[in-house]
């Protein structure tokens, strides 16, 4: 994915998905002589320290909390792995007297460090490694291995990476990461260390109950919707779906005279945080030579044309007939994108049955607030793109200063071609 936005915006973005921190945490520090590099004229190591003590003055009291680091006593060993601090209550200051004792000289054992510290949580029902590292891994450990061990093991594991001065967004760390079902951040000075510290200190946002819900149980759509420029031969509502096909190429945002964008004009976003999200299944075509049809399914916030925000699945009927989820803002008639390719035909993927899963199966799109910040995400019925694949995929942030308009969902092409979707449920989620 294009990273567009600082790590601070990732943090605020991302801050509902970081999963942990209830039970047990390993804070993992990098000891390794490359720590002793300077940014701002500071030290690594002295920049990581301050970070940490910054995280440990908002850390949740609820949470134990431990310290490891690597490599701070000897060069070229590579099980110079040492547990400063067992998981225990918040003791800051005990905490901070240990980082002190670290002084970087040695390898980067990224892999043995974290499977040691795993080893170490084995007793909590849900436990979180928080890896700081400046580097890639020295010692030959395969991360995206270990993060699928860790995954399948029998306790509830989480490892956050955070890459300070070192961006591996593509490769191992962050393959780690997303393996167990955490994240990796990027930072680049202190600020950004000290914000990707707190994301991933920062406990989940309780569960709330949606504060608006439909599931469109009844024979039409009645006073809480309306339609722009409603076409009745392209929708119906039958069997608890909004049953929707197309009827004129485009889709929402395209032109002012787009049919059958469906507004939710009853429900009211809140005026903080928030996730709008919708279930759906999509006919969206078959495989073909010359690629497919340009089938889009569309959720958002809609003024009208210069003024909308909206996540969507995106079939761009190309020669390689891939599929994309993106997320598009348009502000003032400005428009910013954030999207990530998620199948492809001639990228390994079983296209014909992941068209057949959209169909059959389902997905739930969702457009989540945080902020300023929005973000566009997927997720899957219980199947995956690939075997072993995520069943949840989400875009970069994308920034911008208000939102207006209502909830709406579309179902389109851009091509003549028809796609036929069925919408079974649109909900409205405040978050705290």
């Amino acid at each position: 994915m294009r990273r567009l936005l600082s790590i601070l915006a990732i943090a605020l973005a991302t801050a509902g998905a970081a999963q942990a921190q209830t039970g047990q945490a390993m804070l993992v520090l990098d000891g390794s002589g490359s720590m002793w590099g300077r940014i701002d004229d500071r030290p690594k190591i002295t920049i990581a320290r301050e970070a940490v003590r910054a995280m440990l003055e908002t850390w949740p009291q609820e949470q134990e909390i431990g310290l490891m680091a690597y490599g701070h006593r000897a060069e070229g060993d590579c099980a110079d792995i040492e547990t400063l601090v067992s998981p225990a209550p918040l003791d800051a200051a005990g905490l901070a007297s240990a980082m002190e004792r670290v002084s970087p000289r040695g390898k980067t054992p990224v892999g043995g460090a974290v499977e040691r510290a795993a080893a170490e949580l084995s007793g909590a029902e849900q436990a979180s490694v928080i890896v700081v590292t400046d580097g890639l891994e020295t010692c030959g450990a395969d991360l995206c291995a270990l993060g699928d061990r860790l995954a399948g093991g029998e306790i509830d594991l989480t490892a956050h990476v955070i890459g300070f001065d070192v961006d591996d967004s593509e490769g191992q760390l962050a393959c780690l990461a997303t393996a167990t079902g955490g994240q990796y951040l990027a930072a680049s000075d202190a600020a950004t260390l000290t914000a990707a510290l707190g994301q991933v200190s920062a406990p989940e946002p309780a569960p709330s109950e949606p504060v608006f819900v439909d599931e469109f149980e009844r024979e039409a759509l009645g006073e809480g919707w309306s339609v722009d420029h409603p076409d009745p031969s392209g929708f119906i509502l039958d069997g608890g779906a909004l049953v929707t096909m197309t009827v004129q190429p485009g889709y929402m945002g395209k032109r002012p005279d787009q049919a059958n964008i469906f507004r939710w004009t009853e429900a009211t976003l809140p005026e903080g945080d928030w996730d709008l999200a919708a279930d759906f299944s999509a006919r969206m075509g078959e495989v073909q030579s010359l690629g497919g049809r340009r089938a889009i399914v569309q959720l958002g916030r809609y003024e009208d044309v210069d003024n909308n925000i909206s996540t969507y699945v995106f079939r761009q009927g190309n020669s390689n007939d891939d599929l994309w989820l993106r997320l598009r803002a348009v502000s003032g008639g400005t428009e910013t994108r954030a999207e990530v390719e998620i199948a492809g035909d001639t990228r390994g993927y079983d296209l014909a049955r992941i068209l057949r899963d959209f169909e059959e199966k389902g997905a739930r799109l969702t457009l989540e607030k945080r902020g300023r910040d929005y973000v566009g995400r997927l997720s899957m019925n219980g199947w995956a793109m690939q075997e072993g694949g995520p069943e949840e995929i989400e875009t970069d942030p994308v920034q911008i200063l208000r939102s207006s308009g209502d909830p709406a969902i579309f179902a389109g092409t851009l091509g003549s071609e028809q796609t036929v979707a069925e919408f079974s449920r649109i909900e409205i989620r405040e978050v705290e």
